[in-house]
């Protein structure tokens, strides 16, 4: 007597889970990479977004003082009779998106609020300022 095969088939092909698997990584891969940039510009929105309220609460101290503080600490500072601080709502001065500490800098009569950015080393081209 003769086997009659209904052509269906029980399993999958070494070839078709090689296919499944390398689609499932380039998927993975091209989701890897969107996350990634999208997170990066997050980082940088929110560098500048924390710089230019540090900007204003060095404006507010400069008119309240009469000089520029002589490092960003002092616009947490609590008052007293004596201080009329803290010229930012926060404890501690804000971080940059990458969680590092902004650097206060003068260029001629131009107050500049730097951020190292990604690679954490000042004066390269990855560098935020407000």
């Amino acid at each position: 007597m003769k086997q009659h095969h209904s052509g269906s088939r029980a399993g999958f092909t070494l070839i078709e889970i090689l296919l499944v698997v390398s689609i499932l990584g380039i998927l993975a891969a091209i989701f890897t990479i969107k996350t990634g940039t999208v997170m990066e510009v997050s980082r940088k929105k929110a560098t500048w977004a924390q710089a230019a309220s540090i900007k204003t609460a060095i404006s507010h101290f400069e008119m309240t003082i009469g000089r520029l503080p002589t490092d960003l600490k002092e616009l947490v500072i609590e008052g007293d009779k004596d201080w009329p601080g803290p010229f930012m709502d926060t404890e501690e001065v804000p971080k940059d998106g990458w969680g590092r500490d902004f650097h206060m800098q003068i260029k001629g009569k131009r107050l500049r609020i730097t951020s190292s950015g990604k690679d954490g080393q000042l004066g390269t081209e990855d560098d935020l300022w407000k």
